[in-house]
């Protein structure tokens, strides 16, 4: 009859262990950008769109081409789709259109008409 051995035992131990611990090390194997990417997309389709877009830029200024896309695609389209106007500089357009080997769009100035306040029509 075998008789396994403290080496036997403890390799059999440590297999064990391996097996059990093998899938919560490959779930850390994804790359951090990945999982921030993922938020960012979480945060777009559940609507937040303000929040979704800060993590895009963000992700995108680090050089992450798949977040930078959605980047350029929120800021063109900022006040006709999303009904906000979020702040861009030319340099992050161009920087993100680079990473996705598309033209750089031209930042175009806006003009907001001026309305009348509250505090315009206040007696003085």
């Amino acid at each position: 009859m075998f008789q396994p051995t403290a080496f036997f035992r403890a390799a059999q131990i440590t297999l064990v262990a391996a097996a059990c611990l093998a899938p919560a090390a490959q779930a850390q194997t994804v790359p951090l950008r990945d999982q921030l990417h993922a938020n960012a997309l979480a945060s777009f389709q559940q609507g937040r769109f303000s929040e979704a877009y800060g993590r895009f830029i963000a992700l995108a200024n680090a050089g992450h081409a798949p977040a930078a896309e959605l980047a350029l695609f929120m800021a063109q389209n900022a006040t006709q789709v999303f009904g906000k106007d979020w702040d861009v500089t030319q340099e992050e357009l161009s920087t993100w259109a680079a990473l996705t080997g598309r033209p750089a769009p031209v930042l175009q100035a806006r003009v907001y008409p001026r309305g009348l306040s509250k505090t315009a029509l206040a007696p003085r």
